[in-house]
């Protein structure tokens, strides 16, 4: 097993010539998770699309390894969690220094994080080019 992979177990949906869509259940790592009792993605299944690796065929209803680089998935919760929060710090305070209202400042810093989501989705397509999963036969 590789240690800098997160894999999934799944099963085909869809193939085309370089992509594999594979349905992957989301509750396989609930077993040792802390909030599993609150979670909302507890037994949910996912469609993923995956890229297929040299020359593999594929059937409708195989199980598949569904994997993920470690470090891309640390980057995608940086990229979706972390940097969010520290651009609404980083713009809370400084708009709180500048104009001296609290108030001033918290409606920016909120008005700050849907123009950031928007800025990702816009991006979506560069991003998926970076975050691919690939897929493997089990």
């Amino acid at each position: 097993m590789d240690l800098k992979k997160i894999n999934h177990s799944g099963k085909v949906l869809k193939v085309n010539e370089n992509k594999v869509w594979a349905e992957i259940l989301v509750s396989e790592a609930c077993g040792s998770c802390q909030a599993k009792n609150m979670c909302f993605s507890k037994g949910k299944a996912m469609t993923i699309e995956a890229q297929k690796t040299e020359n593999q065929e594929f059937k409708i209803g195989e199980e598949v390894n569904v994997n993920f680089e470690q470090h891309l998935a640390t980057t995608s919760v940086f990229l979706a969690y972390v940097f969010p929060l520290i651009i609404f710090f980083v713009v809370m305070f400084s708009v709180i220094a500048i104009t001296d209202s609290q108030d001033m400042g918290c409606l920016s810093a909120l008005a700050t994080i849907p123009l950031y989501y928007i800025m990702l989705y816009t991006f979506r397509n560069r991003l998926r080019n970076t975050f691919k999963f690939k897929v493997d036969k089990k």
